[in-house]
């Protein structure tokens, strides 16, 4: 019963998120500051739980798997009809456009939201970096907005395929099986990747990959997490402490892997670095609070402190992890705190925010919601029964 409350809060705090949005953040954050507080809760319960010990994800939570993916697949085909995104998604066919014909995104007025938000035509220019447009144009050069709906599918199934990873690694298959299956609940992500054909995706999920192999391979973490990177300064920069390695050299490696993953940056960079570090870096420091945030009706000093304690949340993040690198449900844990946080003290609580979090958060409960251990007699049992028959056995 205490696991189904457990679910059922999540979806019910996913559902208020989505519903206060403008005019209304000063519920949201309360919102998710309860998210924030509940983390370390399902990070610890998820820390006893040990690979292999949980059963394989039965039938019926397979089927409902299947079903719900299906679910997602037809509102993207619905979509795909008539659709009509957001900024986050023009913009981007812009910027591909721009560069096929030569021209600098960052320099080019694409952004008439933010110039007019601030003023300035200096912040005019794309906001994301160049890995968000790369990714979309093999879709998105010939489809248009049909695809960019088509291209977050694709990242939409690879979303679930890593959450899937994750919690399997800490709980077992059954624990990945309902991880997938609370993420496909939520109506939230399909509405903000098919209907809105926001571009979060394509940050979020290398960032998942690198938080996968930060315990195995230091140089591939490190590169996926530079690739997530050149999306997006967001979510990625907050990931940095989360999959440190332990050992030196393999924090080198790491280190190398970021380097080698903001290389579709330098192009950019050495073309227009003014205009690059004004739309992606400068616009972010500048940016008015909107309504989604409970800033925008507080006086200037509340957002100063919030900045102060996200930062001193940040770097005693990068010390912890240097001292004892923690297990991947920490690793999980600690990231989507770091993302709450974030989300808490930046100008904007937008809805697309949330699809950084929630893969994580739902990797974690999957987990808490896995069957506890086996008993040891009943555990040999099992595994002696689901191990594959050796040719002497037969005999």
């Amino acid at each position: 019963m205490t696991k189904l409350a457990a679910a059922a809060a999540f979806w019910i705090a996913v559902a208020l998120i989505q519903k206060l949005n403008w005019d209304l953040g000063g519920y949201k954050a309360l919102v998710l500051l309860a998210l924030l507080a509940a983390t370390p809760v399902a990070v610890a319960t998820a820390r006893r739980r040990q690979p292999g010990e949980s059963r394989p994800a039965s039938h019926p939570l397979l089927l409902a798997v299947a079903a719900l993916l299906a679910l997602h697949a037809a509102y993207a085909v619905k979509e795909l009809r008539r659709p009509s995104l957001i900024d986050a998604a023009t913009t981007t066919l812009a910027a591909q456009a721009m560069v096929r014909d030569g021209g600098d995104p960052y320099a080019a007025p694409l952004d008439a939201v933010a110039r007019g938000a601030t003023g300035e035509a200096r912040y005019a220019g794309y906001k994301y970096l160049p890995l968000t447009f790369l990714a979309y144009l093999p879709l998105g050069a010939p489809l248009a907005e049909r695809g960019i709906v088509l291209t977050n599918l694709l990242l939409h199934l690879a979303t679930i395929w890593l959450i899937f990873r994750l919690a399997s690694a800490m709980a077992g298959p059954r624990g990945g099986a309902l991880a997938a299956l609370l993420y496909l609940a939520l109506p939230l992500v399909p509405f903000q990747l098919f209907a809105k054909g926001v571009t979060d995706p394509v940050a979020v999920v290398p960032a998942l990959v690198a938080l996968l192999l930060a315990e195995r391979s230091a140089l591939p973490a490190g590169l996926c997490l530079g690739l997530s990177l050149s999306a997006k300064l967001l979510p990625g920069a907050l990931l940095l402490p989360c999959c440190l390695p332990g050992a030196p050299r393999a924090r080198l490696a790491y280190l190398l892997g970021i380097g080698l993953g903001l290389l579709p940056v330098l192009p950019f960079l050495v073309e227009a670095p003014r205009a690059l570090v004004d739309n992606i870096v400068v616009f972010n420091l500048v940016r008015p609070a909107d309504s989604t945030s409970w800033l925008f009706a507080a006086p200037p000093l509340a957002a100063t402190l919030a900045h102060a304690a996200v930062a001193l949340a940040y770097f005693g993040a990068f010390a912890a992890v240097w001292r004892r690198p923690p297990s991947l449900a920490g690793r999980c844990g600690l990231a989507a705190m770091l993302m709450l946080a974030a989300i808490l003290a930046g100008p904007a609580a937008h809805h697309n925010y949330q699809l950084w979090w929630l893969p994580l958060l739902a990797a974690l409960l999957g987990a808490v919601l896995a069957p506890e251990r086996l008993p040891s007699a009943a555990a040999a049992l099992y595994q002696s029964a689901s191990r594959p028959a050796r040719q002497g056995d037969l005999r």
